[in-house]
């Protein structure tokens, strides 16, 4: 289990990064990324390197965890929440601009098909490599790759 703990250490950061882009609170991204922690040690002895790396497993465990929490909540898993890392609690005026950058980012996003969202959600939210967002999305590095270049190209686009 000290094998695990590391992954954890190592990973949590990145996946809550990742729950926090698809759900509407920080403690709604506390609580699926918790869930996500405990389904990966609970079948951490079945882990398969050779499938890929242990980032696209813990974003496929993610993907489910997000589906079910947006389903007990009568919804769809949506692919346009914030990207945007919270400030702390004592501070008002940061609090503040990061709700309006958050609403900002996701004004932006909206021009991104899913498919984009969730590789520049993986990119930069899990900072994955593009080998780790194709094993991810089921697509090679060099789609992965390409599907990113695209999405930053149209919001460059958008935001001029």
């Amino acid at each position: 289990m000290a094998e695990f703990a590391d992954v954890y250490r190592t990973h949590v950061t990145p996946v809550w990064r990742y729950v926090r882009a698809h759900v509407p609170s920080d403690p709604d991204a506390e609580d699926v990324t918790s869930e996500v922690f405990t389904q990966a040690m609970r079948s951490w002895p079945q882990y398969d390197s050779t499938r890929g790396p242990v980032a696209a497993w813990l974003t496929g465990i993610a993907r489910n965890c997000l589906a079910a929490w947006w389903r007990k909540r009568g919804h769809e898993f949506p692919f346009d929440g914030e990207a945007v890392d919270s400030p702390a609690p004592d501070d008002p005026e940061g609090i503040v601009l990061a709700r309006a950058g958050a609403e900002d980012l996701r004004k932006l996003l909206r021009h991104l098909t899913a498919k984009e969202r969730e590789a520049v959600a993986l990119r930069f939210g899990s900072e994955m490599t593009s080998e780790q967002i194709g094993a991810a999305m089921g697509i090679s590095a060099t789609a992965a790759r390409m599907l990113v270049y695209r999405a930053v190209g149209k919001l460059r686009e958008v935001m001029k």
